[in-house]
């Protein structure tokens, strides 16, 4: 019966059995409560009957006592499990005092003669003591229960999170390598990555505040804003803006995200790199020499207008170049003294003379064998820029397969003209990628049309109306130097136009595609054959790709005209990846 407290005497002797069942009895009656008595005759028959009986206490009888082993109260605690159940011995003043009796383990002890205020007071003890370890098992109870639910919550949560980034290309390209190791089941690191119309690869480390459910969930808005926009063709600063203000609306004040974003362009062969908040990415040349790329913002989500284009960083990339990212749980990892391992431990990893390809999983090893604890979420990627591009052997790797039938799309045309508060600010490629989406089989030219739409858009821009020289990105020095002043001039336009008109002739399954883009300003200065190492690479990409490319040194219109259908870019996917 549920409440009552529950007492098993054991003694051999029927006299000292019904002298032990009186006194219980008159401490019941006396305000102890109501009490269930059980008298059995031997250790063996509490042993066998323990599983009705399931005593809160047991007292050992006089007799019993003087013949109880320690293996016979072992016995019994087994039986009890983890629920704690008193033992009592019954000894006389004389045999109290005798030390191989009390080492068998007992508790307590009753002495006789009894005392019957005595004994009810250490039963009235006992029994709250009991009643608290009820309370206690009932709470565990719970949080094995609560705990259950909160694993199986998070599982859940892990899977949609991970159901979320299946547009991830981490695991499509062997030139991505990372480490994702959170201390938590769910992580506050979140690693993105997608290639956008035309091949440039997006890619982000994220770091929330926090560990857990808590910071795992910020990962929702930023994953489906990431990859939303990166398959429409938005800009690195675009994207950078969209997930600032969409983090400062929906994060508590007390949570943000630290992240480091690039844009890799394959064609131009440079990266431009966005670092707020996280440690400093690391720029590893192939002669061996490390660039830091430290944190020039706050973290997304802390203020609500970001300036984001003076936070990012234009690195021109050059064979064997490699960029390796990480979150702060690399830092402070933290050895058997406590000390961290810090930036400087990191940076001897990475300038080790190690085998090519092997720095990766050199960096992971040192970092295991110093620490001894994770602290902290720990994240580790490394990209190899120059083989990150999205064709494999000379295939352009997002093309359709060969083989598939083209669909028929008709004729159209579309115009329309930036002005010099659109271009200010303007990225032309999602709005063009939108109005195209509803056309049937413009997949079959998104790729080659906006890696030509955005070539035309940048001359326009950079060259037409604002007469940049590309002569400045001779150096590294020049080449932050000439991307410093296209931000700068763009900010301060105040007049000028771009236009771009597209016109579709469709020959049943083949056809053209002509790009047409026109500014106002003087025209295109002179153009020079072969460039340098970071520029001259525009025109022959755009040769690569188009049937034709029409343009004059001081015109400002430049027509470009593309294959669609059949063979569409003539077998120069090879052409491509090499200019």
């Amino acid at each position: 019966m549920a409440g009552r407290f529950r007492i098993a005497v054991i003694e051999g002797d029927t006299g000292e059995s019904e002298r032990l069942l009186r006194l219980l009895e008159g401490c019941s009656e006396g305000g102890l409560g109501s009490i269930e008595i059980s008298l059995l005759e031997s250790t063996a028959g509490a042993l066998a009957g323990y599983p009705a009986l399931r005593p809160d206490v047991i007292i050992f009888g006089p007799l019993a006592a003087l013949r109880a082993t320690t293996a016979d109260l072992q016995q019994l605690r087994a039986r009890a499990g983890l629920e704690p159940v008193p033992i009592l011995f019954v000894l006389s003043e004389r045999d109290s005092g005798s030390s191989a009796c009390l080492q068998t383990g007992c508790d307590d002890i009753l002495l006789t003669p009894y005392n019957p205020d005595l004994v009810q007071l250490k039963l009235a003890a006992l029994q709250r003591f009991c009643d608290f370890n009820r309370s206690l098992q009932a709470q565990r109870n719970r949080l094995r229960r609560h705990h259950a639910d909160l694993l199986q919550e998070q599982a859940s949560a892990r899977q949609i999170f991970n159901n979320m980034g299946h547009e991830s290309c981490l695991d499509q390209t062997r030139a991505i390598r990372y480490h994702l190791s959170p201390r938590a089941v769910l992580a506050g690191d979140v690693l993105t990555a997608a290639y956008g119309p035309g091949g440039k690869l997006m890619l982000l480390l994220g770091d929330f505040t926090g560990h857990g459910l808590a910071a795992a969930v910020g990962a929702v808005p930023l994953t489906s804003i990431f990859y939303s926009m990166v398959s429409k063709g938005f800009s690195l600063s675009h994207i950078l803006r969209e997930l600032n203000g969409k983090l400062h609306r929906v994060l508590p004040a007390d949570m943000f995200c630290c992240a480091v974003m690039f844009e890799l362009d394959p064609h131009k062969g440079q990266v431009r790199l966005f670092n707020g908040g996280m440690p400093s990415a690391c720029l590893r040349r192939s002669c061996g020499n490390l660039r830091l790329l430290e944190s020039r913002h706050l973290p997304l989500g802390v203020l609500d207008e970001a300036s984001i284009e003076e936070a990012i960083v234009h690195i021109p990339v050059e064979r064997g170049d490699r960029l390796f990212l990480w979150s702060d749980g690399i830092h402070e990892a933290r050895s058997p003294r406590g000390e961290h391992f810090g930036e400087q431990r990191l940076l001897q990893a990475l300038s080790s003379e190690i085998p090519e390809g092997e720095c990766f999983d050199h960096i992971l090893t040192s970092v295991s064998r110093y620490s001894v604890d994770q602290h902290d979420d720990l994240s580790l990627v490394e990209v190899a820029l120059d083989t990150a591009a999205p064709w494999q052997d000379g295939a352009w790797a997002l093309d359709v397969q060969p083989g598939s039938k083209a669909a028929r799309i008709g004729d159209w045309s579309i115009n329309f003209t930036l002005g010099p508060e659109e271009l200010r600010d303007a990225d032309p490629l999602p709005l063009l990628h939108s109005v195209l989406a509803q056309v049937p089989g413009s997949d079959s030219f998104r790729d080659p049309l906006t890696i030509v739409l955005g070539e035309l858009f940048r001359n326009a821009l950079e060259h037409g109306l604002l007469r940049l020289d590309s002569a400045l990105k001779e150096t590294d020095r020049g080449f932050a130097e000439y991307y410093r002043q296209l931000e700068r001039g763009r900010r301060q336009l105040r007049e000028g136009w771009i236009r771009i008109a597209l016109r579709c002739r469709d020959r049943g399954g083949r056809g053209l595609l002509e790009v047409v883009v026109e500014d106002s300003g003087a025209g295109l200065p002179e153009l020079t054959v072969g460039g340098n190492a970071y520029s001259g690479r525009g025109l022959p990409l755009l040769r690569a790709i188009c049937r034709k490319v029409q343009l004059q040194p001081g015109s400002s219109r430049v027509r470009a005209v593309l294959n669609w259908g059949g063979s569409s870019r003539r077998g120069k996917s090879r052409a491509m990846a090499t200019a």
